[in-house]
């Protein structure tokens, strides 16, 4: 006759420790489960229902013997799951002896328990998706037999120590390929491990020894037991499945808490902007194409095209109009920029959003490449407010937060003002051509210093220079109009930001 119980341990851990073996030096922890001990938890239960039911103490020895017999006589397999592992172990103090603590000081101290570190060892199981089923084939099993089996399996709270929760009961039908079951063999081949079990001649009074008894003591193994072996099954290999992420949802503003050694300064902008922007792209091409060793420079036109928003350059390397693309803004205080900021009219989608977010992993250097002051980009989410002049807020006065560069020069070769082109008359044709009322617009100009600006690379054979005359401008419209406020040379980098006054 087949005997099967279905075990499970609904908190995913088996822990024990197999006889006389130091869990320090335990190689192999005891998984499966030993039958020795599954019998020593059952004749446990049986004495519980003693005291429960006390007028049949006669008639359950019997039924214990019984077991006894069953057990030791039927041959032993399981069914278990492949998912199981041994876990870490846990280490933790535990009461020794009782006496004063400490006791090598001159004035001893008060009557306490001695601790001792002791590692817990567990093996990791799955709960009910891949329960264990052992599998009993003996001549044994008798109806009154099982009927006590059942008795005491339902009173079974725990197995092994007493932070394995279990729970265990007999299956009515034995349905179980017989090639999933692992069998308990005399002899160790090459990747079995030790198990405790029965000998076929073994008796209730040996199973009932404890552990303190002076001729049990002294053995290797507890009377009436004997090593037999079972090898483990493969742990399947998983692999890692690569779930598609969840698409961010479009935001037009992208910012990050700038934290470094070394403050940033606002006129070292367009500097940091500049490689920011730089490694955005490197990081959107990536994404497109698949290939971290594309450069922007190689990259095709189709590439090009869908980096449009983000690049400012049409697909044939012409500058982009309209003011579409980007801007990457330092915004903060009035005396250093505490805010990286992307920002544009149109939203950004899910890949240009992952290309930003992805460069801020990486910190960003202040000066030089090998620089060691960097810059550490933090993302901040929709929580945090966005900075003075991104609010989209309306006001009737604004000021530079960066300085403002003209996009034309103001003096000619002679030193002159030119003809339409002074710091007023750009900003009013700047803000007109972007749809701002400028009727009754009152400027205040005066000159903030020399600022580095962007130069393409195809000016940078030029005579000219990348620092430019910036100018501190504060206006004041006749009406509230809305930020944000981004003009003159290299404002999608930066310079020429308005903030509210």
């Amino acid at each position: 006759m087949q005997l099967a119980l279905e075990q499970t341990f609904p908190l995913g851990r088996f822990h024990a420790t197999p006889w006389k073996v130091f869990p320090y030096d335990d190689p192999h922890g005891e998984w499966p489960p030993s039958p020795w001990r599954l019998v020593r938890a059952v004749l446990a239960r049986s004495f519980q229902l003693d005291r429960e039911i006390s007028e049949s103490a006669d008639n359950h020895t019997f039924l214990r013997e019984a077991l006894v017999r069953a057990f030791a006589t039927s041959e032993t397999s399981w069914r278990l799951p492949a998912s199981a592992w041994r876990g870490p172990g846990l280490r933790q103090y535990h009461p020794a002896e009782f006496k004063r603590v400490p006791a090598s000081a001159k004035e001893r101290g008060m009557m306490a328990y001695n601790t001792t570190k002791v590692l817990d060892n567990f093996w990791i199981t799955s709960s009910d998706a891949e329960p264990i089923v052992w599998l009993f084939d003996g001549q044994d099993w008798t109806p009154p037999l099982l009927a006590h089996l059942d008795a005491c399996l339902a009173r079974m709270t725990y197995f092994g120590r007493a932070e394995s929760i279990t729970e265990i009961r007999r299956l009515p039908e034995v349905r179980i390929d017989a090639a999933s079951l692992i069998p308990l063999q005399p002899r160790r081949s090459g990747n079995a491990v030790p198990v405790l079990a029965l000998k076929p001649n073994a008796t209730l009074s040996q199973l009932e020894a404890t552990t303190d008894t002076p001729n049990v003591a002294v053995t290797d193994i507890p009377p009436g037991s004997r090593w037999m072996f079972a090898e483990r099954p493969q742990r399947p290999r998983i692999r890692p499945v690569s779930r598609p992420k969840p698409a961010l949802p479009l935001v037009s503003l992208i910012q990050f808490a700038i934290g470094s050694k070394v403050a940033p300064r606002y006129k070292d902008t367009v500097l940091i902007t500049e490689r920011f922007r730089n490694r955005v792209l490197g990081c959107f091409t990536k994404i497109l194409t698949g290939n971290s060793k594309t450069k922007w420079c190689d990259v095709p036109d189709k590439v090009r095209e869908q980096a449009f928003l983000l690049s400012g350059r049409n697909s044939d390397g012409s500058p982009a109009k309209g003011h579409r693309q980007v801007c990457f803004l330092l915004s903060g205080t009035c005396d250093a920029p505490t805010r990286l900021c992307a920002w544009r009219s149109e939203p950004f989608n899910d890949k240009e959003q992952r290309a930003i977010l992805d460069v801020a992993n990486t910190p960003l250097p202040l000066n030089y490449k090998d620089d060691p002051w960097t810059l550490n980009l933090v993302p901040l989410d929709k929580l945090v407010p966005p900075s003075p002049g991104l609010q989209g807020t309306a006001h009737c006065e604004w000021e530079s937060l960066t300085p403002y560069v003209p996009p034309r020069h103001v003096y000619g070769r002679s030193g002159r003002e030119k003809p339409g082109c002074s710091v007023t008359e750009q900003l009013s044709g700047e803000l007109e051509s972007r749809g701002f009322p400028v009727g009754q617009l009152a400027v205040e100009v005066r000159e903030s210093g020399w600022v580095k600006t962007h130069r393409n690379k195809s000016e940078r054979d030029a005579r000219t220079n990348n620092e430019k005359l910036g100018y501190w401008v504060k206006l004041t419209f006749a009406e509230q109009v809305k930020g944000p406020i981004s003009l003159g040379h290299s404002s999608h980098f930066g310079l020429g930001l308005f903030v509210p006054a």
